[in-house]
């Protein structure tokens, strides 16, 4: 039986258990949920996705839509982005 007082079980290991297993319930769902829609005959292609993740939220001069429209001493970009 594991025990988390053992010298060998450390926080990796627990982990590395702990990950493998709710990996080994959750394919089980994804293999019959693939399965299920293949036989209904609605198979969904692959998307790219271009994720960007911005810790904290960028200011609003490095958004990526400068506000042309803005005053000349605010906005950060002038002419026209392509």
């Amino acid at each position: 039986m594991l025990s988390f007082t053992e010298k060998n079980l450390g926080r990796r290991s627990f982990l590395r258990i702990g990950s493998l297993g709710l990996g080994g319930l959750s394919l089980s769902n994804l293999l019959a949920a693939k399965a299920l829609a293949a036989e209904a005959g609605s198979v969904v292609k692959d998307k790219s996705v271009v994720f960007l993740f911005m810790h904290g939220g960028p200011s609003q001069t490095e958004t990526f839509d400068p506000k042309m429209a803005a005053p000349a001493g605010v906005r950060s970009v002038t002419g026209e982005v392509k």
